[in-house]
């Protein structure tokens, strides 16, 4: 059978421009990334856009394509070099659109409706530039000529799509492993459901944003930098340990199970592209141990880690808390309470230590991140974990306090792969089953210790990008790029401010790539603002059913962040009660669930992040019901805070 030639040169009926025939011209020149080149037209490939909006290049008669006018918006010409290799490199799509140039004070409207062009608008970043969008990619051919005689007109080009080549793959030998960086469907996961890195790191080899010149703190029970994965980015005049005498010396011991430490600091920031291992979220963050958790540990003590060196350790990755069995509420003392604020106020020269918080693993309990006074400050990035298939995991707490998912392991999928103890020692101990054969390294980490070192590590690639980002300005960031996972979950919101909330996600799935770039040209939130009411008239809360409401009214402009809801309960089983809060835009945060908690009373204060950048003024409404009979209680005391600023947001 005789192949169909490259260059088409026969007279074809051009859709949308009625029946006379008109040739596809066998070359055409185009502007290309600022350079003219001449181009043929495939006669054997067209692009058809598939059901996920992707253009995929197939083989096709382009002439009979053509003939029976199937060539429409959904569908690119294909073309290639007129001299020159025919590759994915070399090949570009000729869309439906053609970008315009125009004289000052030209009538773009009136242009567009003389050449039959219903959709234009203006392009992106060039003033006096227009898109114009034509029916379809080979209407773009017939249009091109008469733009260009038209008076105002100082230009016209074709639109060509190109495919990047995707940059980023560290050469590391267990990176493939590595799904909760790049997911494309290994371990039966959904492919995209990571963090959304790869793209923005660039070649190993030359520039990119892989968090150079950004130190992470591991709070943690040590890290051990001397693996040959973490030393090369380890930073020893800045760790610290404060359980043992030997405080500038934060390695784990090897005897005592100290190894989450060592595989949590892996996940952030473990070198990448040296050809050993694994890679880190941050490949070229720098990493320092502060050695916290491997023993008793008073409130002042707390503290001085949150302090420490916190004009140079501009992030700390906290992969614990209080214990998740679904009983516990738990906050930081007083100091450590103080310090975590002093941090993020006076951090950073002023902008803020970034404290990223593990938000707990206690789902099979019932437990409620909310229930965690770590995870639920507002000075703290609460991280829940979500599958290789973009759902809740079994253990991942769900809360109105968490802001940000990320990657973790799963019954049904992979764990982390990540650094462990090097040796027989670790995770990946002599005689663990399923393991892998290089013992410095596991495949079986995971929980919400794993997920939140992932923001650790997009934090870092962020603050590379723009080292002015304060505290809050990253956690809405995160906000903003978040993607929303899990979409047939009946637990999404969009709130007043336009934003996506779920109980179970915060904001969704991380986008470390989308959160780099919004972070490039980010201009910082005002000062942050603060308002409260208070309402200390106690009232009964109706046993088994119905419900006690208290409204408190705010009538002082203000763009909301944080919001936190200080409560003083008298119940002899505090597992029974549910407990909301409705903004005036409607939104509703449920602060605690009904679970199986059998302590009685409640003094605590609930945070939530679902109401961010919607408006202050109006009425919020806190409502209490006891969901099961038998026990009565009373509300003593209330107080609902509202943290933000008072400056629009210029973004």
């Amino acid at each position: 059978m005789r192949k169909l030639p490259l260059l088409l040169g026969l007279l074809l009926p051009l859709v949308g421009f009625g029946q006379t025939a008109s040739p596809l011209p066998a070359e055409i020149s185009a502007a290309d990334h600022g350079q003219t080149k001449s181009y043929i037209i495939a006669a054997d490939e067209i692009a058809r856009q598939q059901e996920d909006g992707r253009f995929q290049v197939q083989p096709e008669n382009v002439a009979k394509a053509v003939k029976d006018k199937i060539i429409a918006s959904d569908t690119r010409l294909v073309l290639y070099p007129a001299k020159g290799p025919r590759n994915e490199a070399t090949r570009r799509l000729l869309t439906e659109k053609i970008m315009v140039q125009l004289q000052p004070g030209t009538d773009v409207a009136a242009l567009a409706n003389r050449l039959g062009i219903t959709k234009w608008e203006p392009a992106a970043a060039l003033p006096e530039h227009y898109i114009f969008s034509t029916t379809s990619a080979n209407a773009s051919l017939k249009t091109l000529a008469p733009l260009r005689a038209e008076a105002g007109v100082v230009s016209a080009e074709y639109l060509l799509a190109r495919m990047q080549k995707r940059r980023g793959r560290p050469n590391d030998p267990l990176f493939s492993q590595q799904w909760h960086l790049y997911n494309t469907g290994q371990h039966g996961g959904l492919r995209g459901i990571d963090a959304g890195v790869v793209g923005i790191w660039g070649s190993f080899s030359g520039s990119g944003i892989r968090g150079r010149g950004v130190l992470i703190g591991i709070v943690d029970d040590g890290v051990q930098f001397t693996h040959p994965d973490i030393k090369p980015n380890y930073d020893t005049t800045r760790d610290y340990d404060w359980n043992d005498s030997t405080h500038y010396d934060a390695r784990p011991s090897q005897y005592n199970g100290d190894f989450h430490g060592t595989s949590v600091a892996g996940v952030a920031a473990a070198r990448g592209g040296n050809r050993t291992g694994v890679c880190g979220v941050a490949p070229q963050a720098r990493l320092t141990g502060l050695r916290l958790i491997a023993d008793y540990v008073d409130d002042n003590t707390e503290a001085q880690a949150f302090l420490y060196r916190s004009s140079q350790i501009a992030i700390k990755n906290n992969s614990w808390g209080p214990d998740d069995d679904g009983q516990t509420m738990e906050a930081p003392g007083p100091i450590a309470t103080q310090a975590l604020e002093d941090a993020t106020n006076s951090g950073r020269g002023g902008l803020g230590t970034i404290f990223v918080w593990a938000a707990g693993n206690g789902r099979e309990e019932g437990d409620n991140s909310n229930y965690d006074g770590y995870a639920n400050s507002i000075h703290t990035i609460a991280v829940t974990a979500i599958s290789n298939r973009g759902r809740a995991t079994y253990y991942a707490e769900g809360g109105a306090n968490i802001l940000i998912g990320a990657p973790s392991d799963n019954y049904t999928s992979s764990g982390i792969v990540t650094t462990d103890l090097t040796g027989s020692n670790g995770y990946n101990y002599s005689g663990a089953r399923g393991e892998l054969s290089d013992r410095n390294y596991t495949k079986t980490f995971g929980g919400t210790s794993s997920a939140a070192p992932v923001i650790s590590g997009v934090a870092a690639l962020m603050l590379q990008r723009n080292p002015r980002l304060g505290w809050r300005d990253v956690q809405e960031i995160l906000i903003r790029t978040a993607r929303q996972n899990d979409a047939g979950n009946p637990g999404w919101i969009t709130n007043g401010a336009g934003f996506h909330f779920n109980q179970d996600y915060g904001a969704g799935l991380v986008s470390g790539g989308g959160a780099v770039r919004l972070a490039a040209n980010w201009t910082n939130l005002g000062p942050q603002t603060e308002q409260s009411q208070s309402n200390s008239i106690p009232q009964s809360i109706p046993d088994g059913s119905g419900s006690v409401t208290r409204p408190f009214v705010f009538t002082t402009e203000q763009r909301v962040e944080h919001v936190t809801v200080k409560l003083d309960i008298t119940h002899p089983s505090r597992g029974q009660l549910r407990i909301r809060l409705t903004s005036p835009a409607g939104t509703v945060s449920e602060l605690a669930s009904p679970h199986g908690d059998g302590n009685n009373d409640i003094d605590w204060t609930y945070m939530t992040v679902r109401n961010w950048g919607e408006s202050a003024v109006g009425t919020w409404t806190l409502t209490i019901e006891d969901l099961t009979a038998g026990s009565s209680g009373t509300l003593n005391n209330a107080t609902v805070t509202l943290f933000g600023t008072d400056a629009p947001l210029a973004n």
